[in-house]
């Protein structure tokens, strides 16, 4: 039977164990979380003889744990599967990753800026690029990655402030219910769907390609790796899911951008949501 995973005498740490632990985490926070958002929509179906929404499958949406559930999954999707689709086909798995089969730990290389690697570029090509056009480009960029980011802070602020100044004050038993339950939940589904995609991901290059990707740290990338017992080669096999990034930081920054784009639109779409439903409530 082939082994699915390192034996413990192998030097160096297994990179997805590092993986999974941080999953095991994270997916804990996720169920809590989602746990509590479900609670507190059980808490307002059973306020719903107060008063309810004029469409049935909203109100059921919103004041029913599996609704909750619901709404917490589709935003999931919307938020962390584009990025997820965009990182497999745009981001490799590891930058010239070194085949450590029969290296001492001693021998395995570090982790160091690429401005201090034999043959690396400077500091200022690093971040900037070559050359006074890709300088220009990667400003351009960053100027870009900043004003998206502001912009994106700017839309959520106005929305949230726009639903602490324009709703009505109420107390008392008829007014209608937050929904603030819907807004989290999303978010970190979204999250959990990104690393679980990434996580498989790394498995499945591992299983195709014969090794398994070690660390030499506690804390580190997919910098190194051990061939599976039985396998003579794996560079070639490895080639297609790695590749030397030649792209400034600075552009990187922009991309980045892109990448949390998706989740900023769906927490905004939220935030209206939980902004107008309230509007609609119909008192009985």
């Amino acid at each position: 039977m082939a082994m699915r995973r390192p034996p413990r005498t192998l030097p160096g740490t297994d990179a997805l164990l590092l993986q999974q632990v941080f999953l095991v985490i994270f997916l804990g926070m996720v169920v809590v979380i989602l746990a509590l958002s479900m609670a507190t929509a059980a808490a307002l179906g059973a306020q719903a003889q107060e008063g309810h929404l004029p469409w049935p499958i909203v109100q059921w949406a919103v004041t029913t744990p599996l609704g909750t559930l619901a709404i917490a999954l589709v935003g999931g999707l919307a938020a962390g599967l584009p990025p997820l689709l965009w990182v497999r086909r745009v981001t490799p798995v590891a930058m010239r990753p070194v085949d450590v089969t029969e290296l001492p730990l001693s021998a395995w290389p570090r982790p160091l800026p690429p401005w201090r690697r034999p043959g690396g570029p400077t500091p200022a090509e690093y971040w900037l690029g070559r050359g006074w056009r890709q300088r220009v480009l990667s400003l351009l960029a960053l100027a870009l990655a900043g004003l998206l980011v502001l912009g994106s802070f700017a839309a959520f602020s106005a929305v949230s402030w726009y639903g602490l100044t324009h709703l009505p004050d109420c107390s008392g038993p008829r007014c209608p219910p937050t929904y603030n339950q819907l807004q989290g939940p999303p978010m970190l589904i979204g999250l959990a769907i990104m690393f679980l995609g990434q996580y498989w991901w790394v498995r499945q290059v591992e299983r195709r390609c014969g090794i398994w990707f070690r660390v030499p740290f506690t804390l580190g990338d997919f910098t190194c790796y051990v061939r599976r017992p039985g396998v003579t080669a794996a560079a070639a096999a490895l080639a297609p899911y790695t590749r030397e990034s030649t792209r400034p930081v600075a552009r990187g920054a922009f991309v980045a951008a892109l990448f949390f784009l998706p989740f900023v639109l769906v927490l905004i779409a939220l935030s209206l949501l939980t902004i107008w439903l309230p509007t609609q409530w119909m008192p009985t």
